[in-house]
C-alpha cells in the first residue's frame, strides 16, 4: 500500500497549485484594501468605493479560481496513475518474491483510476463558490470594520482593516466545512482530498494485483507512527474479498478508518504457514511527534499569509520577524526528533 511520505509526494503539485491560489486570493483582497486607505480627501466616500470594488476582486478571484479549474484534472489523474503505478509495483515485488506469476493485464486497467480521479476533481471544484463567497465576505468585513473604526474614532482605516485580514491569515482562505462543522482551508483540502484518492489508488492496484494471481489475503504492517484509529489492525490479516473465512475484509478495515489521509500503514501479501506477520510495537510518540510538526508547519505558514495581507511595512516586518521565530522553533524540534523537514510544507508559493 502507498506511504504516507509517497502520498505527501504525488500530492506535492496540487497542493502547490492550491497554496499558491490561497496566497494570490489573500494578496488580492490586501491590495485592494490598500489603495487609497490613508487618503483623507476620500473620507467619507471610500467605503462606498470600496464597495463598488468588490466586482474587481470577484473578478480576480474568478480568474484565480479558473486557473485551478483547468489544471487540476490533469494534475490530479497525474498523481492517482502514480498511486496505482506504486501499488502495482509493491504486488508484483511482492508475488514474485512468493515465485508467483504477475498478470501484466492488471497494469493497463486504468478506468478505477479515471473515475477517482474524476470524482476528486469534482469534489475540489464544488469548494470553488465557496472560496469566491469567503473572500467576498472578508473583504466587506474589512471594509465594514474600517469604516466603522473611523466613525467611532477607536482606529484608523488601515489598523481596522489589518485586524480583520490578520485573523483571515491566521484561518486561510475557507473553501470546505465538513459535517463535523471543521472549515478546512483550501490549501489543506486539497491536499486532503488527493492524498486520500492516491491512497485509495494505491490500494485498488494492489489488490487488483493479488487477486489477478488467484491470492486473497494481505497483512497490515506495523508502523512507527500509528494513530488510535489505526493501531487495532496492525498485524491484522486481511481478505480481499471475503471469501477467505475467519479474517476481516479490506473493506471492513478501510470502513474503520484504515489507510485514511496520512496514514502510514502498509500492507502486503500474506501466504498461510509461510508468512509471519509483524510483532506490533505501540509508538505514540512517533504519532505525536508527527502532529507536532503539522502544528509547526501551519504556524510557519499562517504567519507568512500574514506577511502576505499586510498594508504597511511595519506590519510586515512583525510578521516576518514572526515566520523567523516559527522557523526558528521548527530547526529545533528537528534537531531534538531528527525528523525529515519537509519544506514544501512551509511554503505558501507565490503571494503576489
Amino acid at each position: 500500500m502507498i506511504d504516507s511520505r509517497t502520498s505527501e509526494r504525488l500530492a506535492r503539485e496540487v497542493l502547490a497549485a492550491y497554496e499558491d491560489a490561497e496566497a494570490r486570493i489573500a494578496a488580492t483582497i490586501a491590495r485592494l484594501l490598500a489603495k487609497d486607505i490613508d487618503d483623507d480627501a476620500y473620507s467619507l466616500l471610500w467605503a462606498q468605493r470600496k464597495q463598488l470594488e468588490i466586482v474587481v476582486l470577484r473578478r480576480q478571484v474568478e480568474r484565480i479560481l479558473g486557473e485551478l479549474a483547468s489544471a487540476t484534472p490533469q494534475q490530479v489523474l497525474a498523481a492517482l496513475s502514480d498511486a496505482r503505478r506504486h501499488g502495482l509495483e509493491v504486488a508484483k515485488a511482492d508475488l514474485t518474491h512468493a515465485g508467483i506469476a504477475f498478470a501484466e493485464s492488471v497494469a493497463v486497467n486504468q478506468a478505477s483510476v479515471a473515475a477517482l480521479a474524476g470524482a476528486t476533481t469534482q469534489a475540489l471544484g464544488s469548494t470553488h463558490l465557496h472560496v469566491l463567497r469567503s473572500a467576498q465576505d472578508v473583504y466587506r468585513e474589512a471594509v465594514a470594520a474600517a469604516a466603522r473604526g473611523v466613525v467611532t474614532g477607536t482606529e484608523t482605516r488601515r489598523q481596522a482593516a489589518q485586524r480583520v485580514l490578520d485573523r483571515f491569515a491566521d484561518r486561510g482562505v475557507t473553501g470546505f466545512v465538513d459535517r463535523t462543522g471543521r472549515a478546512w482551508n483550501l490549501a489543506s483540502y486539497a491536499e486532503m482530498a488527493v492524498r486520500s484518492t492516491a491512497t485509495k489508488a494505491a490500494v485498488q492496484g494492489q489488490v487488483d494485483s493479488y487477486r489477478g494471481a488467484g491470492r486473497d489475503l494481505i497483512f497490515v504492517s506495523d508502523s512507527p507512527e500509528e494513530c488510535e484509529l489505526c493501531r487495532p489492525w496492525e498485524g491484522k490479516v486481511l481478505s480481499i474479498s471475503g471469501e477467505t473465512l475467519g479474517h476481516p475484509t479490506v473493506a471492513e478495515a478501510e470502513a474503520a478508518g484504515l489507510w485514511h489521509p496520512g496514514c502510514t500503514h502498509r500492507a502486503n501479501l500474506y501466504t498461510p504457514g509461510l508468512t509471519q506477520p509483524p510483532r506490533v510495537t505501540e509508538n505514540p510518540e512517533g504519532y505525536e511527534q508527527r502532529q507536532q510538526q503539522r502544528y509547526l508547519e501551519r504556524g510557519i505558514r499562517a504567519w507568512k499569509r500574514r506577511e502576505a495581507v499586510a498594508l504597511d511595512d511595519v506590519t510586515r516586518a512583525k510578521a516576518q520577524a514572526k515566520v523567523r521565530e516559527w522557523q526558528g522553533r521548527m530547526r529545533e524540534f528537528i534537531d531534538e526528533t531528527d525528523r525529515l523537514r519537509l519544506r514544501y510544507r512551509e511554503q505558501i508559493k507565490n503571494a503576489i
